[in-house]
């Protein structure tokens, strides 16, 4: 052997070597990326804050382990046109990362899952269609579970484009009359706008009644579902805009 195939011999060593940890580089970004794209799909850990509007609710249940006989019962309203299912189970209640599970001496955190369900004699009344979620909210009564919450939307959406807080006495009735209290009642609202997503935010507290507090947060899209939680109460929603 000459002296040219030693020296071709030597370096062909060094340059298959350099090919093979490229190859060990490459299939580890691959894989990572593979990992990216399932969490995407929600075929890892559940994440509500992976949600998207329009996505079939069978296919939501399925990635958290649930079906409809998981539910509970809720006296929550929805929309004509549209049913919901309220779940309080752990497995359904993590947002990006976080456990908001948790419950107080009268109350339990849950999520609601909003969807379409069309009636197949008179059609859609609006926007709704078959199984398609059209929103989602959470209804948190615990003080840990709601910090770590209202964070974590901090976080990850910055900085509100809306942000108030109401304050004034509870109203009763006695005698068939309303009568207003002494107990002060604060309700704090935040608003933020992600990728066409509006995110409104309401926390609630009445002196004197710990059993009262409530959190709320509603994630939607379309237009019917502000008008729904402005009929019900919800403040401040005039104050954005779903362009």
């Amino acid at each position: 052997m000459n002296n040219n195939m030693k020296n071709l011999k030597y370096a062909l060593i060094p340059i298959l070597c350099m090919g093979f940890t490229s190859c060990n580089q490459q299939d580890k970004k691959s894989s990572e990326a593979q990992i990216e794209a399932r969490n995407d799909t929600q075929t890892g850990p559940f994440n509500l804050a992976a949600l998207t509007m329009g996505q079939n609710i069978n296919d939501i249940l399925k990635s958290g382990g649930m079906t409809s006989k998981d539910t509970v019962q809720t006296d929550e309203v929805t929309l004509i046109g549209n049913e919901r299912l309220a779940f309080s189970s752990e497995a359904l209640l993590h947002f990006n990362g976080i456990s908001l599970d948790g419950k107080n001496n009268k109350n339990i955190n849950k999520v609601l899952l909003h969807f379409g369900k069309v009636d197949q004699e008179i059609g859609p009344l609006a926007n709704e269609k078959d199984d398609e979620l059209g929103m989602y909210q959470l209804d948190i009564y615990t003080e840990p579970e709601k910090k770590a919450l209202f964070e974590n939307l901090n976080k990850t959406l910055q900085k509100p484009v809306f942000t108030t807080v109401h304050e004034s006495f509870e109203s009763d009735v006695k005698d068939n009359e309303i009568i207003q209290t002494q107990n002060k009642f604060r309700q704090e609202v935040a608003i933020w706008k992600n990728k066409g997503m509006i995110y409104y935010y309401c926390e609630t507290k009445i002196d004197n009644k710990p059993d009262e507090y409530r959190c709320n947060l509603f994630v939607f899209k379309n237009k019917e579902w502000k008008d729904l939680l402005k009929g019900s109460g919800y403040q401040d929603l005039d104050k954005i805009s779903l362009n």
